[in-house]
């Protein structure tokens, strides 16, 4: 069964009997993974349009040489007039009635505007998609493999540029060519930041200059065939100081044991408890990472499941996350360590294969 078929069957089943039709809106790319996981299109803008007796791609002429070789559901040209047109028009003369769409990625003003024009029920089916994609076949998972072993090999050759005067925009620029030369793409917006600025989770590089004594924050990835890995790794600029060492060796001791607690049936929240309390239970508690432990990971950066203390759900075989505890001290330095693991029924597998040690240059 293919996987449009198999999402329209499972919402049968469990969210309303009574639908007839999915409709995924991707317009400028708002909704290209879950349009290229049910289609094989990549392009960043169409309409599916998935049905019992044939699945439909609505596009632009842009992308009709492009629909054609990537995807086999059947094409519908929209050459005139407006896209909203083209499609409610369509649908009418399907006679859909019950239409399941992301309630998450489509506009207010084009489901208005839908409304409007079409006499029918929307249901939103987001919760059962993003469940779809969270468990990974075997040949999605190797996929990730294959941009985690070029996002590492990146890494460690953009090791060699590092040196006291060379900018973070620099560095994180030396990263994404590799990554690109090694045959992938960068798998999101990568992230560099050194001194003080690491105590930002999500610090963005700048054009501040490396200085010796200094940690490094690296938090990035590589995509292969649409999936993409997600790695965090610390490097310290000359010999690190006490502190950093114990707050570096508690992050690790962290992440460990999370990452030994883990295994499919757990409930997410309780790995974000054991990660946690690693860390409350030191002198730097108040410092302890504030937001969740971890997110799952495939054709976007975050998907489902996710592991935080609000999190009951556990954890499903087959799904990918990462595993990232952190400690922040304010205008001083922060440190994260992040690997990305497979759901296994007995273990949390392991597929960053990097050195968890705090790299000292």
């Amino acid at each position: 069964m293919n996987r449009a078929q198999k999402l329209l069957d499972s919402l049968r089943s469990s969210v309303c009997k009574d639908i007839d039709t999915v409709m995924i809106w991707n317009y400028e790319s708002s909704s290209t993974a879950n349009t290229f996981y049910l289609s094989g299109f990549r392009g960043s803008c169409s309409i599916l349009i998935i049905r019992d007796d044939c699945n439909y791609i609505i596009t632009d002429s842009r992308y009709f040489e492009q629909a054609e070789q990537e995807s086999d559901f059947v094409l519908i040209k929209h050459t005139e007039g407006k896209l909203i047109k083209t499609v409610a028009d369509f649908l009418d003369k399907l006679s859909a009635k019950v239409i399941g769409f992301e309630a998450e990625r489509l506009d207010c003003k084009t489901y208005n505007e839908l409304n409007e024009k079409l006499n029918v029920r929307f249901v939103p089916i987001d919760g059962m998609l993003y469940s779809m994609r969270s468990i990974k076949t075997e040949e999605e998972i190797e996929k990730i493999h294959a941009a985690s072993r070029i996002a590492e090999k990146a890494f460690l050759e953009t090791l060699n540029f590092i040196k006291e005067g060379v900018s973070e925009i620099e560095i994180c620029a030396e990263l994404e060519y590799r990554i690109k030369k090694l045959g992938a793409q960068v798998g999101f917006e990568t992230l560099v930041g050194s001194g003080a600025s690491t105590s930002k989770p999500h610090v963005k590089p700048a054009e501040k200059k490396l200085r010796n004594g200094e940690l490094i924050l690296f938090d990035f990835g590589a995509r292969v065939d649409g999936y993409c890995c997600d790695i965090t790794r610390m490097v310290f600029l000359g010999k690190p100081s006490k502190e950093i060492i114990e707050c570096y060796n508690l992050v690790n001791e962290s992440l460990q044991k999370a990452t030994n607690e883990g295994k499919a049936g757990v409930i997410a929240k309780h790995i974000d408890q054991v990660a946690r309390q690693v860390i409350l239970q030191s002198k730097y508690a108040q410092y302890c990472f504030k937001y969740g432990l971890g997110h799952g990971i495939g054709l976007e950066v975050h998907e489902s499941p996710r592991m935080g203390p609000l999190f009951d759900e556990p954890l499903p075989s087959g799904a990918v996350i990462t595993v990232e505890p952190g400690i922040y001290i304010p205008g001083r330095f922060g440190i994260r360590i992040e690997n990305d693991v497979i759901v296994r029924d007995s273990c949390f597998e392991k597929i960053t294969a990097l050195s968890e040690d705090l790299i000292s240059l």
